[in-house]
């Protein structure tokens, strides 16, 4: 990706440094313009080592309105996959969605027909102000995009909402904004199930499994990125990827309430969760202490998710589970697309503990037509980008 990252002047500039830095290291192509404030704050020479391309605006080396054979503002406008603007200041808001330019960067802005995000930072009370909030939504209903300011003690002193969000959070926000959308999966409404379930024996002990959910996250990013509104139910500890829309649970009938009420409005679900089978009869209302002599757990079955929606879909909507199976992969995620009414099956082999954490793995997509070629062995991140593609590819 040709990245344009415009820096204003705000305490946090020196944070758009370290941004810089790692989207260079992920392979993108990064030009840094200045406004003169920003150049107050970090300086060309920084911002041109990191990304080893000419710094643009206010830069010593490179005047501002030199002489030139070109028309550098629409040069650059035309040469950006994607502006970023970080951070983001009140003033620059404000000219922007006026449509006032007056420097490099602010015709930038107004020349570009590139995506445009910003990263707003400033003190809490300015980001509350009516006219800051007023230019949001017009730059907003312009189809620019925003990643919300974090709370947390401001330069000032202060502490509220006006902090800028965490670089990695920016970086996401600008990978998935210029990622490749894939018409077959973009503006669709996908459903994803994500995480372990965890079923209470009391206050201090659960049932559960040892699912991290990184994949189900993976996949709802790479569905995102692929351009799909994305909703997703997250079970365990990890967190959700920017810009999806999440419901966390615990249980199993907690992550079914979650599914039937967005399965509706949805296109299609990737059932990525790993959903407890059993749950205990009772919960006990306090710890269970130890007792001498044979302990017994009664337990019974949670409710099955996927094939009580698969029995409640309206036609057009289709259904992807995975199955982890430790023997006789083929045959067992046959019986489940059969027996739920599923479209495909996603089965991977567990067996020694493959599959689970930070791990390669391997998945196999099952149809009505039999097993297909094998995704990966990838990390979960380009195998999840893998599945969407594949998926996408059904489609046609």
């Amino acid at each position: 990706m040709k990245l344009l990252l415009g820096i204003p002047g705000g305490i946090a500039a020196y944070k758009a440094a370290d941004l810089a830095r790692l989207l260079t290291r992920e392979g993108h192509t990064v030009r840094c313009v200045l406004t003169e404030a920003g150049s107050r704050f970090i300086t060309p020479l920084t911002l041109a080592s990191l990304t080893g391309e000419p710094v643009f605006g206010a830069n010593p080396a490179l005047p501002e309105w030199r002489p030139s054979p070109t028309v550098e503002h629409i040069e650059l406008a035309r040469w950006a996959d994607l502006v970023a603007i970080v951070p983001a200041t009140a003033d620059l808001l404000g000219k922007t969605a006026n449509g006032l330019a007056n420097d490099l960067l602010s015709t930038i802005l107004l020349a570009t027909k590139a995506p445009i995000l910003w990263a707003p930072a400033m003190n809490t009370q300015m980001w509350a102000h009516p006219a800051v909030q007023g230019n949001v939504a017009r730059l907003n209903g312009f189809g620019q995009a925003f990643i919300e300011p974090a709370e947390g003690l401001l330069a000032c002193g202060e502490e509220g909402s006006g902090k800028l969000a965490e670089v990695e959070a920016i970086a996401e926000a600008i990978r998935a904004l210029g990622a490749l959308k894939l018409p077959a999966i973009q503006e669709k409404t996908v459903l994803v199930t994500a995480g372990p379930t965890r079923e209470d024996l009391d206050p201090v002990r659960t049932l559960t499994n040892r699912s991290s959910g990184s994949m189900g996250v993976e996949l709802a990013r790479a569905l995102r990125d692929a351009g799909a509104k994305v909703k997703l139910v997250l079970g365990g500890d990890l967190p959700a990827p920017h810009g999806v829309e999440t419901v966390r649970v615990r249980s199993a009938e907690e992550m079914l309430r979650a599914c039937q009420a967005w399965w509706p409005s949805c296109d299609g679900i990737f059932a990525a969760a790993a959903v407890a089978d059993q749950r205990p009869e009772r919960m006990a209302a306090e710890k269970v202490k130890k007792t001498e002599g044979p302990e017994t757990l009664s337990l019974i079955r949670t409710p099955d998710i996927l094939a009580t929606l698969s029995a409640s879909k309206h036609p057009g909507q289709w259904l992807v589970g995975f199955a982890a199976e430790s023997e006789h992969h083929t045959d067992h995620a046959q019986a489940k697309l059969a027996k739920k009414g599923l479209d495909a099956v996603l089965v991977n082999d567990v067996q020694a503990g493959r599959g689970f954490g930070a791990v390669e793995n391997t998945l196999t997509p099952i149809t009505a037509e039999g097993p297909l070629a094998p995704l990966g062995p990838h990390p979960k991140d380009q195998l999840a980008r893998a599945v969407v593609a594949w998926w996408a590819a059904q489609q046609h």
